[in-house]
């Protein structure tokens, strides 16, 4: 029951350091375990190399990736849609609106996208929020749809 609660302990405290810290165990001649942050001068010890474990914290602001997980963007683009393309996506960065972005470079993925519009044609660039598609980029109907599904201005 001691040991338990010597590692119980011994994680707390090892959880509660910093960014990155060395730690250094040795068996003295009695045989007991011993911990430390400097090793001992007379044994010979294991370094050991202990990680910051805090969880990365979104660089995101908590709407941005609320909405982001609820109303996914998805940017669609060729190489024959530079001038509009190359707009649509940069009106999305100064947004700071996260999307993905989908090159369509086959028939088959322009089939895809014309049976996601439901159009006979292709207009690009494409914008998907969630589900809701437009075609097209034309910035106060790409506003108002990030405005509803609740990204930031």
């Amino acid at each position: 029951m001691k040991t338990f609660w010597i590692g119980l302990i011994l994680t707390a405290l090892l959880a509660s350091l910093g960014a990155q810290a060395e730690v250094f165990r040795w068996t003295d001649k009695n045989g007991k375990v011993h911990y430390s942050d400097a090793p001992p001068p007379e044994a010979d010890a294991q370094a050991r190399r202990l990680y910051d474990s805090r969880i990365e914290q979104d660089k995101q602001p908590y709407e941005t990736s609320k909405a982001a997980e609820k109303f996914p963007l998805t940017l669609y683009v060729s190489d024959d849609c530079k001038e509009h393309c190359n707009s649509a996506r940069a009106w999305l960065q100064k947004r700071k609106a996260p999307f993905s972005e989908k090159l369509v470079k086959t028939n088959e993925e322009g089939d895809a996208l014309k049976q996601l519009t439901g159009n006979k044609q292709v207009f690009l660039p494409t914008l998907t929020v969630g589900s809701k598609v437009i075609e097209g980029f034309e910035a106060g109907a790409w506003g108002s749809a990030l405005d509803l599904a609740g990204y930031p201005k």
